[in-house]
């Protein structure tokens, strides 16, 4: 009788340590490979098993992380999703939400995230990022784009951006 409740006692001792271990380890997403194929499962196209997609940078604000997957490739229409994670430690991360960015066309995207933006640009006339920030005197900052895919984030909201060509001209 002693025995059988030690064991019983030991056993619930067991189930209490392994369910919250098992709970905390569930949905844990590893690696960039691990990403992409959550994105699968989140990008809102007919093919997404099979697709070409890529992860086209990603903007880092603490511990949140919003990777931006590039889909499609150079015969097709490409769409770009914004995806927010935790970032875990190790290469893990965990699935905190799918996000809608603003499609400005021309291959450039923006998002408000996190009390700022994050811009995305595709575009190779894009040859670089105009903020400007909302203070008393206005601050204009302007952010060359390297290469492309280029991804950007301000966490400071500004009051307005413009992507502009090699001339310094809007992109329309």
């Amino acid at each position: 009788m002693k025995k059988g409740i030690i064991i019983l006692i030991l056993c619930l001792i067991c189930l209490c340590i392994a369910v919250p271990a098992v709970i905390s380890f569930s949905g844990v997403i590893e690696g960039e490979e691990g990403l992409i194929e959550k994105a699968r499962e989140e990008i809102p196209v007919a093919d997404a098993e099979t697709i070409e997609l890529v992860i086209a940078g990603k903007s880092v604000d603490g511990d949140a992380e919003l990777y931006w997957f590039k889909s499609g490739n150079e015969y097709q229409y490409h769409r770009y999703t914004p995806i927010e994670f935790t970032a875990l430690g190790d290469d893990k991360y965990r699935f905190v939400k799918t996000c809608h960015p603003i499609d400005r066309g021309m291959q450039i995207c923006a998002l408000q995230w996190n009390g700022g933006y994050s811009f995305l640009i595709d575009n190779e006339k894009c040859a670089a990022l105009e903020l400007t920030y909302p203070e008393v005197n206005p601050v204009v900052e302007v952010i060359p784009v390297d290469s492309v895919p280029f991804v950007y984030y301000s966490s400071v909201m500004p009051a307005e951006y413009n992507f502009l060509d090699a001339e310094g001209n809007i992109l329309h």
